[in-house]
């Protein structure tokens, strides 16, 4: 009888410890993909934001192409030639006069700013609202 006990012990602790090692093993396996699971999630946060990047500066450009589009156009139309070679080479049409002013530059004037000294004197304003907030009287 001994030998029967021991040898149902025997079998059930092979039998635990099997359950122990599917148990194991599952966990592991559910581990790894929770663990996989994460860093996709992580990637695909990544590329969404970085298509949101590339998206706004698709847009950026087409606007920019639209805005040269425009300018071009604007540039080859005779009132922009006219503004531009009166403003740039002071060009005028027959029978104008070109009148050039020749003002004096204005001087520089050095900003000062308040010495310390009228800072700190008695009879300066923060002093007199030191006064009125803090000191009794």
């Amino acid at each position: 009888m001994g030998e029967k006990a021991m040898a149902t012990t025997a079998k059930k602790r092979s039998s635990v410890s099997a359950t122990q090692f599917v148990a194991l093993i599952v966990a592991t396996i559910a581990l790894s993909l929770a663990v996989d699971f994460g860093r996709k999630v992580a990637l695909s946060r990544r590329l969404q934001l970085e298509e949101a990047r590339l998206d706004q500066g698709i847009e950026y450009e087409e606007n920019r192409r639209d805005y040269l589009e425009w300018l071009k156009g604007y540039v080859q139309t005779d009132s922009f030639v006219d503004g531009w070679a009166r403003r740039e080479w002071k060009m005028v049409k027959p029978g104008e006069t070109s009148v050039v002013l020749n003002l004096p530059e204005a001087p520089i004037v050095p900003q000062t700013r308040p010495q310390e000294e009228s800072l700190s004197s008695e009879g300066s304003h923060w002093r007199e609202w030191w006064g009125l907030f803090f000191d009794d009287g």
